[in-house]
């Protein structure tokens, strides 16, 4: 069990992310966070779960408590769900510790974010110009963009 225990370290993202207090930032495995949160709010993250992590090693470990244990580990779940959202926004949660389909959802709205902030439009000609809104979604919750076309009639190049 040890050598299991072991040989998946690697693969662990907390342990990854506990390695990356004594990594420089070049070095560091390339995951979804890394790009979008800042390293300050990774690891503010990764030492709120060493705390709940503490947490419940301590009142696994001291028998006059230990009763306790099964409420300290239900305890993490509102810390998780109510404290930590005032820390990070929700797209952070979601980068740190979501599914891979929410990671996948959020650096989709992240790169369209990033295309309507380096204004995408202005390397467009004028009739061909991306309509950029939020309120376009397909049912998937993804943001569709649609090419408007800008017509120019004589009356309007004449005045």
């Amino acid at each position: 069990f040890l050598f299991m225990g072991l040989a998946a370290l690697p693969s662990i993202q907390f342990w990854q992310r506990l390695l990356n207090f004594f990594r420089e930032f070049v070095r560091q495995p390339e995951y979804a966070y890394k790009e979008y949160v800042s390293k300050r709010k990774v690891h503010l993250y990764t030492l709120f779960q060493i705390i709940f992590f503490a947490g419940v090693f301590t009142v696994q470990n001291f028998k006059a408590i230990a009763i306790v244990f099964p409420f300290m580990t239900l305890l993490c779940i509102p810390g998780r769900l109510y404290l930590m959202p005032c820390f990070f926004k929700g797209w952070e949660l979601a980068l740190l510790d979501g599914s891979d389909e929410e990671i996948d959802e959020v650096e989709h709205a992240k790169e369209a974010e990033a295309a309507t902030e380096y204004k995408i439009n202005d390397y467009f000609e004028e009739d061909e110009k991306y309509n950029m809104d939020s309120d376009d979604e397909d049912d998937g919750g993804r943001f569709m963009y649609k090419k408007e076309s800008t017509f120019r009639t004589q009356n309007s190049e004449s005045s």
